[in-house]
């Protein structure tokens, strides 16, 4: 099965039209990226101090939730020694290391402050680089 999914795969991307799909979709996402850069310029200029944020607490439980959630599928697809296990990896690496910036960034001053940046350093940063470390070797199984 893997030997007949190689050969497509190779076919598709020697196709004419899936090179230009692939050029306009790259060049769609470095537009994209322009203009998000070009926004996060206008919001590092225009706001700040601080915000009350509704659902604050609903964000938050979200958040762990969907780590919890990248975890779990992680766990499932590497027991199957999937290579999908490289996507989950990566989500839940990415969503680690979010939940780290973001504790460290909105906690406040003082002990909440130094637990937030124990959390990251001891916990959150090593676990998203052991998924991301574990998202590589996936892609070779």
């Amino acid at each position: 099965m893997g030997d007949i999914r190689t050969a497509l795969d190779r076919l598709a991307a020697e196709h004419p039209a899936a090179e230009r799909s692939r050029r306009i979709l790259a060049r769609a996402l470095l537009a994209v990226a322009a203009l998000l850069f070009t926004w996060i310029l206008v919001l590092g200029s225009t706001t700040r101090g601080q915000a009350e944020v509704r659902n604050w607490s609903t964000v938050w439980v979200g958040m762990d939730v969907l780590q919890v959630a990248g975890l779990i599928a992680t766990g499932r697809l590497l027991v199957r020694r999937s290579r999908l296990t490289a996507l989950a990896a990566a989500a839940a690496a990415t969503l680690l290391l979010l939940d780290a910036w973001f504790d460290v960034m909105t906690a406040e001053g003082g002990g909440a402050w130094y637990t937030a940046l124990a959390m990251a350093f001891l916990v959150e940063l090593p676990a998203s680089l052991a998924l991301t470390a574990l998202a590589r070797s996936a892609l070779d199984w």
